[in-house]
């Protein structure tokens, strides 16, 4: 549980600890309780739905930031010959 989720919790036991009162706030503060709560859903979603996308079989192997480029392999020993994607 991240620190956002915990500040949300404090707030809506501080709400309800304040309802039926002499001090109860209304609804205004239960819902902009909620909106930070449907908000941190949405961006934990996106997180978690981008963490799931990134699987083995979404990866190029010809991009050039997973190959690399000839001219940047600075090896000691001599590198087998490399066929590019749009050699033939």
């Amino acid at each position: 549980m991240n620190d956002e989720v915990k500040e949300i919790l404090i707030d809506l036991i501080g709400y309800y600890n304040m309802v039926g009162t002499e001090d109860d706030p209304g609804f205004v503060p239960f819902a902009d309780i909620v909106g930070r709560a449907s908000k941190a859903l949405e961006r934990d979603a996106v997180e978690r739905h981008r963490l799931e996308d990134r699987r083995s079989s979404s990866i190029d192997p010809f991009t050039m930031d997973v190959v690399g480029n000839r001219k940047s392999q600075s090896v000691d020993y001599e590198l087998p010959p490399m066929k590019f994607e749009d050699e033939f």
